[in-house]
């Protein structure tokens, strides 16, 4: 009997062990490419097929950040599953306040909204979702380390103490990419399709940029978010958080810099 328990304990110890294999990461010298758009920071990319990944500077790729406007994709989902948003074609009208990006200042469908980042119009959504609701679906997306507050319903996921992670975006990013999210799959589609930017012979590329704004307590800090997928299904999922060199402001170069640094590292490891 007492050879059966040890057997016993033994296996369950195999088992365990078996189940948490641990996660191969490679890492990879982007200094060059992240000097050149003058931002330093961190890169991440997943392959499906093999479970690799590859990291620069793999240590702040394990550190969290405000998710800022990449949160746009779960609070699609949220908004569409729960019925706040009846679908992407939903116009969101303008609310008369004139703002720094001109393209908000306009009624606009929510694949436009989602497409320019009009932060107003998913304000809206958020106020429509509600506290609750955030709670319930954040934890069943497993979408790590936002905090909802009544005060904060509107601006959560833009300032304050939300937290998300570059592994934890391409963890969330990997079951969209798949739609095993528990959401509707037409819902997942639909998203999908909103975050298609390039499409070629050779590769398909998806993605989402963030900015969370610079404060009197916190830099400029952005990101692109994304895959690539092949047509033979190959696909690579790629997480990029990057801040304007040395603490300085953000500047033109920055706007645009986040998707063409990303592009610049996936040509260079081949997946572009």
């Amino acid at each position: 009997m007492l050879r059966f328990r040890y057997l016993l304990f033994a296996s369950g110890i195999s088992l365990l062990l078996g189940a948490t294999p641990a996660t191969s990461v490679t890492e990879r010298n982007f200094q060059k490419q992240f000097e050149q758009y003058g931002v330093e920071g961190s890169f991440l990319l997943y392959e499906t097929g093999t479970g690799r990944f590859t990291a620069y500077n793999e240590k702040r790729c394990r550190q969290g950040f405000l998710p800022a406007s990449t949160f746009k994709i779960p609070n699609t989902l949220i908004g569409l599953q729960t019925g706040a948003l009846p679908d992407t074609a939903t116009i969101c009208k303008w609310d008369g306040v004139k703002r720094d990006f001109p393209q908000w200042n306009q009624d606009m469908s929510y694949a436009r909204a989602l497409r320019v980042s009009c932060v107003p119009c998913y304000q809206q959504l958020a106020r429509q979702v509600g506290v609750g609701t955030y709670k319930q679906w954040l934890r069943k997306l497993r979408y790590p380390g936002i905090l909802v507050t009544p005060a904060t319903l509107d601006t959560f996921w833009l300032d304050g103490n939300s937290r998300i992670s570059q592994f934890e975006q391409i963890d969330f990013l990997r079951r969209l990419q798949a739609e095993t999210l528990p959401v509707e799959v037409r819902h997942q589609r639909a998203v999908k399709q909103l975050l298609l930017l390039q499409k070629t012979p050779g590769y398909a590329l998806y993605g989402k940029t963030g900015w969370r704004f610079r404060s009197a307590t916190n830099p400029d800090n952005g990101w692109f978010v994304g895959w690539v997928q092949r047509p033979d299904g190959r696909t690579a999922l790629f997480v990029l958080n990057a801040e304007p060199a040395g603490g300085q402001a953000a500047d033109t170069r920055f706007a645009a810099g986040r998707r063409a640094l990303t592009e610049d590292i996936l040509r260079e490891i081949g997946w572009m």
